[in-house]
């Protein structure tokens, strides 16, 4: 068994934050929420934690949990302050096959 847990940070590009955190105009006519213009920088700081299992040589199973402040401009965005949460929690579960292959 393995487990591990540390903190978070994570910067993202303007090119990764502007889809999810950016509201054009036909996107603010049609929903009602004011335009924004999301950039990048520091996106988001937490904890994170994993617990995994090797069960044989083959399977492994593992689960996490995860906690996320929102920063900057995604934490400002209006789909977020008006419609959302700057609290971020991811939970997962899954499942892992290795298997050995020999190329010639």
């Amino acid at each position: 068994m393995t487990i591990s847990a540390g903190p978070r940070f994570t910067w993202k590009s303007t090119k990764a934050t502007a889809p999810y955190f950016g509201v054009d105009a036909a996107q603010a006519l049609a929903s009602g929420l004011p335009s924004y213009n999301a950039r990048g920088g520091a996106h988001s700081v937490g904890f994170g934690s994993q617990v995994s299992y090797r069960i044989n040589p083959q399977w492994e199973v593992h689960a996490y949990v995860e906690y996320e402040k929102l920063l900057g401009d995604a934490a400002d965005s209006p789909l977020v302050k008006l419609r959302g949460s700057s609290n971020q929690t991811t939970v997962g579960l899954g499942a892992s096959y290795s298997f050995d292959f020999r190329i010639r």
